[in-house]
C-alpha cells in the first residue's frame, strides 16, 4: 500500500549503506526538503523539469493530448524557470520564486501596453541579452492577446497552487 515503502525496507537500505530521503506530498511536516533547481545543468534540464511538472500536476480528466494551453503553460514555464537558472542569485533558485513570478504576472486585455512586475525583468534582460534561452521562451509566450495570455496564466496558477501553501513553500 501508499506509504508503506519506508518502514518496510527503509532500515534495510540504511544497514545497507544507503541515504535515506523522504519526500512525503501527503504530510509535508514528515517530509525532508527537495529542490528541483539544483539538479539543473543544462537548458536541456529546464525542459525535463518543465515537462516533470506539467506530466505530474495533470487534473482528473485531463487529456493526455497537448492543447494549446498546456503548451502555452510550457512555454511560460520554461521561460520563467529559465530566467531563475540564468539570472537569480543562488538563494533564489527554487520552486518558491517560481510561484512568486507567477503570481507577479499580469495580463489585461483592455491595455495593450501594461506591464506586469515580470514583464519589465524580461524586458530589462531582453534589452542586455536579445538570445537569452528565457527571453526567447518570453517572447514567445508574449505573441499571445492579453485575454489568452490572462488565461494561460490563470491555468498556470491553478496548475501549481497545491505547491503555494505554507506547508508546501517550506519544503520546496
Amino acid at each position: 500500500p501508499k506509504g508503506s515503502l519506508l518502514i518496510e525496507v527503509g532500515q534495510l537500505l540504511k544497514r545497507g549503506g544507503y541515504r535515506i530521503k523522504v519526500l512525503n506530498t501527503i504530510n509535508f511536516s514528515k517530509s525532508m526538503r527537495y529542490n528541483p533547481f539544483a539538479y539543473l545543468h543544462s537548458e536541456k534540464d529546464i525542459l525535463k523539469l518543465v515537462n516533470t511538472i506539467i506530466a505530474n500536476t495533470k487534473g482528473d480528466g485531463e487529456k493526455s493530448a497537448e492543447d494549446f494551453w498546456v503548451k502555452s503553460e510550457r512555454l511560460f514555464y520554461t521561460a520563467l524557470i529559465g530566467y531563475i537558472w540564468y539570472e537569480a542569485p543562488e538563494n533564489e533558485k527554487n520552486f518558491t520564486t517560481l510561484l512568486e513570478m507567477i503570481n507577479a504576472s499580469e495580463a489585461r486585455e483592455d491595455d495593450a501596453e501594461f506591464q506586469s512586475p515580470v514583464d519589465e525583468m524580461f524586458a530589462r534582460l531582453a534589452e542586455k541579452e536579445p538570445e537569452h534561452f528565457a527571453v526567447r521562451q518570453y517572447q514567445k509566450f508574449l505573441l499571445s492577446a492579453g485575454k489568452t495570455r490572462s488565461s494561460i496564466l490563470i491555468s498556470c496558477g491553478a496548475r501549481l497552487a497545491p505547491f503555494d501553501s505554507a506547508a508546501t513553500r517550506c519544503r520546496i
